[in-house]
């Protein structure tokens, strides 16, 4: 399956010291379509962080809590680390995650 900017996927996904992974939903941002997929974790708790979004839409997108996408914390997986897809972003907010992910990687 190929899969799109905007996406939320349901992964295993890495603790900082890679020793183990934990299921979570995460935010597809990019798939090349090779065997890895670039993603953002997606949290219930709220940090206050300049690349925090917050998902308005959680319950339409198969999230079970008020969710926030922590875009300054990113993770290459293998394809075969999602379990499956459960929701979608808004065309909105998928705008605001390009303008936040060019401000943070400093891409006019």
């Amino acid at each position: 399956m190929d899969y799109t900017l905007g996406d939320i996927v349901i992964v295993a996904f890495p603790f900082t010291n890679l020793n183990k992974t934990i299921r979570r939903p995460a935010l597809i941002i990019a798939d090349i379509s090779d065997e890895d997929v670039l993603v953002a974790r997606i949290t219930s708790q709220k940090h206050e962080i300049k690349f925090e979004m917050e998902l308005k839409n959680w319950i339409k997108q198969g999230l079970l809590l008020h969710s926030y996408a922590r875009l300054s914390k990113l993770a290459t997986l293998k394809r075969s680390d999602i379990f499956r897809k459960i929701g979608r972003l808004t065309d909105k907010e998928i705008l605001n995650v390009r303008k936040r992910l060019k401000m943070l990687f400093e891409i006019n």
